[in-house]
């Protein structure tokens, strides 16, 4: 399954918080705007942006990351 696929699949994970877990928080807005950008393949110039292998690893890594903390709640 690819990112853009797991995103529509999955609403309750907010893109703009996956973007900062990604790229970093010291541009939260610019961030959210890159990742949106490369899902909805926005044409920039002469090209499309696109989620490359590297978009998908730091996303991979984020969600892992999420995944843990989920297993970690006591309830």
């Amino acid at each position: 399954m690819d990112l853009k696929k797991f995103l529509k699949d999955n609403p309750l994970i907010s893109q703009a918080d996956l973007a900062v877990a990604m790229y970093g928080d010291d541009k939260p807005r610019y961030n959210k705007n890159k990742l949106s950008n490369k899902l909805n393949e926005v044409v920039q110039g002469n090209s499309k942006q696109r989620i490359t292998p590297k978009d998908e690893q730091l996303a991979l890594e984020a969600l892992k990351k999420l995944g843990y903390n989920i297993s970690q709640l006591d309830g």
